[in-house]
């Protein structure tokens, strides 16, 4: 894990462009990677189903997965790293990584959302 630690902080001093152009595009578009899951993708499973873990997983992913779409040009220069490094596929390495977001970013917020609804 500090490979991946180690590549992110290389990439993250050599592009630091990246780094402010996707914080600055969360804050902007805030409405759309947190509005939309919850009020559109929440209502619609929550009128699917009646579990309302159900809805908060539902709600954890499709944040998540619109969140780390600000982090795509990061990663791919994490993913390019980390391919030559271990000798992977560049498409190999970057699947990895963009779940390994995905994952965390959604335990994350699945354990705010548990502690906001207790």
């Amino acid at each position: 894990m500090s490979y991946y630690y180690n590549s992110y902080l290389h990439v993250v001093k050599r592009e630091f462009m990246l780094v402010i152009m996707a914080a600055i595009l969360l804050v902007v578009t805030s409405f759309i990677w947190v509005g939309v899951p919850v009020f559109m993708i929440g209502g619609a499973v929550a009128s699917l189903t009646t579990s309302q873990f159900l809805v908060n997983l539902c709600i954890s992913f499709s944040v998540a997965i619109i969140f780390s779409l600000y982090f795509l040009p990061i990663n791919f220069k994490v993913a390019q790293e980390i391919a030559v490094t271990k000798k992977r596929s560049i498409y190999n390495s970057f699947i990895r990584i963009e779940i390994m977001w995905i994952v965390a970013i959604a335990a994350i917020l699945q354990i705010i959302l548990s502690f906001i609804l207790q």
